[in-house]
């Protein structure tokens, strides 16, 4: 998934996007395949840590730019 930000981003550019993909999470969530060992859902998990890291990265953005912000 593109975000379409990067660092240099505003926090409210970012915070949208991280927005963007916790909404995307929640869709992927309520759409996990039943059978665990299916490829399905192995890719449904890929999906899902591939969001997770996305949202870590923008959550990481935004708090080292509110440090910056203050001082810190």
């Amino acid at each position: 998934m593109e975000t379409g930000v990067t660092f240099q981003s505003s926090i409210e550019e970012i915070q949208e996007a991280l927005d963007e993909v916790n909404k995307r999470f929640e869709e992927y969530e309520s759409k996990e395949p039943k059978n665990e060992s299916s490829a399905a859902h192995k890719e449904w998990e890929q999906q899902c840590e591939e969001l997770a890291v996305i949202s870590e990265t923008l959550m990481t953005w935004i708090d080292k730019k509110m440090a910056a912000a203050q001082g810190l």
